[in-house]
């Protein structure tokens, strides 16, 4: 186990199956890449892509929806206001994607707040021989990163009409939105990965018991511990 931790150290992710058999070391009991993955579900444990090659997104910051930009160019709301820019997530946030394409790459956080967790849960499902998953998500896969918290959602470069079938003729700019369709999931290109600081935060949440259970009193709670007995052996 200590050669393991060094080897860990020196490491800045783990792909889900190297995350797998680090864990069954640590447990000392199996863990597949299914329980990597449904652990990651069940929000205890941050799930990351590593983008192997360049990645298309719009990105921006999380905000209360209170504060959020408003776009005054389209027509007022029933509530008389302007549609909110950016990705609603809630009732209480908005990511405020902005306009520009942009690219990304390396390992960036799964917050499962869109498509993607969807598609998580189809992985863990083909893993485990179960149903197919096939309900769709509103909000298409958000990413965000693990350094400053910045969200992106994910594009993809349309190269057909929809309505036609035929090549599309971009527009300038290159990178203007137009030219753009929101990707429906991750791309192909990426590989699924777990952050070394992860599993220590994993590791840590799950000895932690261990140690409040180890913890020593301190003398307040001993000396009222005492009185306590003292009390109960006079009644007795």
């Amino acid at each position: 186990m200590p050669q393991l931790k060094k080897l860990l150290n020196l490491k800045e992710w783990l792909t889900a199956p190297e995350a797998a058999h680090h864990l069954s070391l640590l447990f000392g009991e199996d863990v597949r890449e299914s329980d990597v993955l449904r652990l990651a579900l069940d929000g205890r444990l941050t799930l990351s892509v590593h983008f192997v090659n360049d990645t298309e997104c719009l990105r921006g910051p999380l905000v209360p929806i209170q504060e959020a930009k408003r776009d005054n160019a389209r027509a007022l709301g029933k509530n008389g206001k302007h549609p909110i820019e950016g990705v609603i997530i809630d009732d209480d946030r908005v990511i405020e994607c902005g306009s520009e394409i942009g690219y990304i790459r390396g390992v960036w956080d799964l917050p499962m707040i869109g498509a993607e967790r969807v598609e998580i849960e189809s992985r863990y499902q083909v893993l485990n021989n179960g149903p197919m998953v096939e309900r769709d998500w509103v909000i298409k896969p958000i990413i965000v990163s693990m350094k400053d918290g910045t969200y992106c959602q994910l594009m993809t470069l349309r190269t057909k009409d929809w309505s036609t079938g035929e090549k599309r003729i971009f527009t300038e700019p290159y990178l203007s939105t137009a030219n753009y369709d929101v990707a429906r999931g991750l791309p192909e290109d990426t590989l699924l990965v777990v952050r070394t600081s992860a599993l220590r935060e994993l590791e840590a949440r799950v000895s932690k018991p261990d140690q409040e259970a180890e913890k020593p009193l301190e003398l307040r709670e001993r000396t009222t511990l005492l009185v306590i007995i003292a009390a109960l052996a006079e009644l007795a």
